[in-house]
């Protein structure tokens, strides 16, 4: 007999306030990116900026505990590839993040939640 695991749903408000959150910070680092005279930094501040915008939107499609922890850690690991990217001037690490980074959250996850949610002839 094979148990499976259920996530626990978080409420719709929550999503949204994260959203909300998250697309702040991003607006804030992105204003916030010229402060540093070091070419390397600014990017950085601007990349980990969209990580926050790619997380935000993506956590208002998010409706269980599990697709959060995904979202953090993608973002955490996203964060790091920049980090690395940016600072060591590695351009198509960092090119090929944003183009992932915005295909993940603004289309594979909206997509998958979608067909998630269709239940064709049951």
């Amino acid at each position: 007999m094979t148990v499976e695991r259920v996530s626990p749903k978080v409420p719709k408000p929550i999503g949204i306030l994260i959203f909300l959150v998250f697309w702040a910070i991003a607006i804030v680092a992105w204003c916030l990116a010229n402060v540093s005279n070091i070419h390397q930094v600014q990017a950085l501040i601007v990349d980990l900026g969209l990580i926050f915008a790619f997380a935000g939107f993506a956590a208002a499609f998010v409706e269980t505990r599990r697709g959060f922890v995904a979202i953090l850690i993608y973002s955490l690991l996203g964060a790091v590839l920049f980090a690395v990217g940016d600072l060591l001037d590695i351009k198509i690490l960092v090119y090929s993040l944003r183009i992932l980074g915005s295909a993940v959250a603004f289309v594979i996850v909206p997509t998958n939640v979608l067909i998630a949610k269709l239940r064709i002839l049951t």
